[in-house]
């Protein structure tokens, strides 16, 4: 009996599940809430005009990345060793340290933060020298000097822009 229930609430719940949900309009409609009738679009936690169906094409952009660069790294660039890699691989872990130590505001989230990058940098520097060509690390170096940007974020792209494209040699 309570077997025969919980299929029939199971069957509901799956029903109103999977409902096509509602038709969304192409535009977000503007909030006119100001008294002056100034109209205010609404707020997103990501303002990207491309939209959902537009994504964004990551490897054209490490490409565009890559051309604008590389004149300010390192030239000629050095030998992609696997010691060339452990060193550049540790300068771009100690920006990323500075770059939190900077841009963190918020005195116990910069502690959590950096303690993090401390206990991992030994793993993270491994896994670096293996995976991360000489060139992709200077790119995070330098950019993140820059201070606009998150750490993932550049990593990836200059992963992107500047494959590793085999192991190091020793």
């Amino acid at each position: 009996m309570v077997t025969r229930h919980l299929r029939a609430l199971g069957a509901v719940a799956l029903l109103a599940a999977c409902q096509a949900p509602p038709a969304a309009t192409a535009e977000p409609t503007a909030i006119e809430d100001e008294p002056d009738g100034r109209v205010i679009p609404p707020r997103v936690a990501n303002p990207d005009q491309r939209g959902a169906a537009n994504q964004p094409r990551y490897d054209e952009e490490a490409r565009v990345l890559a051309q604008t660069i590389r004149p300010e790294l390192p030239q000629p660039a050095p030998p992609d060793t696997l010691d060339n890699r452990r060193v550049g691989c540790g300068a771009m872990l100690d920006e990323a340290r500075r770059f939190y130590a900077e841009v963190e505001r918020d005195e116990s989230s910069r502690a959590r933060v950096l303690q993090a990058l401390d206990d991992t940098r030994g793993e993270d520097l491994e896994a670096c020298a293996r995976e991360t060509s000489v060139l992709a690390s200077a790119c995070v170096a330098h950019l993140l000097g820059r201070r606009d940007s998150e750490f993932p974020w550049l990593l990836d792209q200059c992963a992107r822009a500047f494959p590793s494209t085999e192991s190091a040699s020793p």
